[in-house]
């Protein structure tokens, strides 16, 4: 692995000045007979993950072994004389009671530049959000040493979170997503990451002309491959329909093709956008028939939300081997409709789970998670309301998932969402250790819940997973590399803890916000109002400049 040789003199460093704890070991960096020297991994403990949907394995009391940052063997408690022998340890790591390792969490939707002002600006729908908050704040990012400052919190605060692996939206601008992927490369997250494009219906001083957005792309795409990093992949990012003009998205595809490239954008995430592509795109029947003729449907694109596909719709996308990141906190926030997981999958449509901060308010993957469970639960809520009755029918009861599931969707579907099920997801020989250590010790107000007598190993997780947060993260793993432990990110030569200082609050939000644009702006979460005239002819001129309104089939 070409990254892993770049990172290695770090890691044996680190590995040197922790060895009672990442591994106990008279020699961290082992000689094996007749190989060259490798950096391993011991540890025996719990291991829990999810390789089948809604079903929680347990792998207890096991010996697995990291070689390379890849788990190279798993081994049963009584087998760990033989492992002992095998690989040269004077020791095993044993976890404690209550100590568990699971799956990084992955992400399939952030928006890195929105991480600054997550959690406000809840005050207003989707478009007036975008042009009062949103672009005034990625615009901002052009100031290049307050995007290597909101960058690096950004990165740490989601590996604080478990986000071992996340699909992040940059910005309009080149130069702060090149930030952002050196960002990411120097404190050791795996990572899909794109440069947004938008060349249509923006504010004036955020947007681009077709032929720089695509020569930006290009070289966006073109410096990330060439850091030979494994860990960091480039994506074809076209914000959404309504930003983008057809010569835009297909010039993308042909670059996303070109590299072998992911892609991201939203697709049927609420009444007005959909609105919006229909009096813009009459030729289409929906946006997943626009995104098919610009070419961008693919086996490594992941489009956000889409809780207003038809099953039509979802059908294709699973053709086309396209994922769909759920979000149900920012489709609390933005959308006009739930997402029905379980309905999806039945229809083959791989899904991952998202934060979409910060149209949603959390960078937490576990807070994801506890929403698609409530998501699910409002489904089967709105099935009993429709029906004016008070029985819940075994049909109602067809799209609700519990904690397991979720925890699916936040491992093994974002890993095949992403096209990383064959390096992430689960604990299985071959596959990469991205993992978290989870620690329910935690006792009164230290932690975020208590344990009680007689609870175990099974209660105690459940319980993590429904009440814990990134206190009970105890060490977090990339590639076999613990990047963060405590407080301390070990790949970050500052250490610097994830608690901003009062000097860190004051300078993440040092970048000059552009003045609001006073221009007339399209309002897509209104477009039901005809009384918007600004609105219907910026419709009407961005219309114009399409294709021909020759009424297209769906696909």
């Amino acid at each position: 692995m070409a990254e892993a040789k770049q990172i290695m003199p770090d890691v044996l460093s680190i590995a040197r000045s922790v060895q009672p704890i990442m591994l106990k070991s008279n020699n961290p960096q082992l000689q094996l007979p007749g190989e060259e020297r490798k950096f391993v991994l011991v540890i025996m403990g719990t291991y829990y993950h999810t390789p089948t949907y809604g079903r929680l394995d347990v792998l207890r009391d096991v010996v697995l072994v990291v070689q390379e940052g890849k788990i190279v063997r798993i081994a049963n408690g009584h087998e760990e004389t033989e492992v002992q022998e095998e690989f040269g340890l004077a020791e095993v790591r044993q976890l404690k009671a209550g100590q568990y390792f699971m799956p990084g969490f992955i992400d399939t939707h952030v928006h890195a530049p929105q991480y600054q002002f997550t959690g406000t600006g809840t005050d207003v729908p989707l478009m007036e959000w975008l042009r009062k908050y949103t672009f005034p704040a990625e615009c901002s990012f052009q100031d290049l040493e307050a995007a290597r400052h909101r960058y690096s919190l950004l990165v740490k605060r989601f590996l604080a979170n478990g986000t071992t692996t996340a699909m992040y939206y940059g910005s309009l601008h080149l130069q702060p997503n090149l930030v952002l992927v050196d960002s990411i490369e120097r404190l050791g997250q795996r990572a899909v990451v794109g440069k947004v494009n938008m060349d249509r219906l923006s504010a004036d001083d955020y947007i681009e002309d077709t032929a720089d957005g695509l020569r930006d792309a290009e070289e966006f795409v073109t410096y990330t491959l060439g850091k030979k990093c494994s860990r960091i992949q480039p994506c074809i990012t076209p914000r959404f329909i309504p930003t983008c003009t057809p010569e835009l998205m297909k010039g993308l595809a042909e670059i996303a093709q070109k590299y072998g490239c992911h892609i991201q954008s939203h697709i049927s995430e609420c009444c007005g956008e959909v609105n919006c592509v229909r009096e813009m795109h009459p030729e289409y029947a929906s946006d997943a028939a626009v995104f098919e003729e610009m070419g961008l449907l693919t086996n490594r694109t992941v489009m956000a939300h889409g809780t207003l596909l038809s099953d039509d719709d979802i059908r294709h996308l699973a053709r086309r081997g396209t994922a769909v990141s759920h979000c149900p906190l920012s489709n609390f926030m933005f959308g006009d409709a739930f997402f029905m997981v379980n309905h999806a999958l039945s229809l083959g449509l791989k899904v991952g789970l998202g934060t979409d901060v910060a149209g949603g308010i959390s960078p937490s993957m576990l807070s994801a998670q506890r929403m698609a469970v409530v998501n699910s639960r409002c489904i089967r809520a709105h099935k009993l309301a429709v029906s004016g009755g008070t029985t819940v029918t075994p049909e109602m009861e067809k799209d609700v998932i519990t904690f397991k599931e979720a925890l699916w969707l936040a491992t093994v579907g974002g890993a095949q969402a992403l096209d990383l099920a064959d390096v992430v997801g689960t604990f299985e020989v071959g596959k990469d250790f991205d993992a978290l250590l989870v620690d329910t010790n935690l006792s009164g107000t230290s932690g975020p819940f208590d344990v009680f007598e007689g609870e175990d190993d099974d209660q105690r997780f459940e319980k993590f997973i429904n009440l814990g947060d990134d206190r009970n993260l105890i060490e977090v793993y990339v590639q076999g590399v613990c990047v963060k432990r405590g407080d301390e990110f070990l790949l970050d030569g500052s250490n610097v803890s994830v608690k901003a200082t009062e000097d860190d609050s004051d300078r993440i939000m040092s970048a000059p916000t552009p003045v609001e644009p006073e221009a007339a702006y399209l309002d897509l979460a209104h477009r039901a109002d005809s009384s918007d005239e600004a609105a219907s002819v910026d419709v009407g001129a961005a219309a114009e400049q399409s294709e021909p309104p020759t009424k297209r089939s769906r696909f």
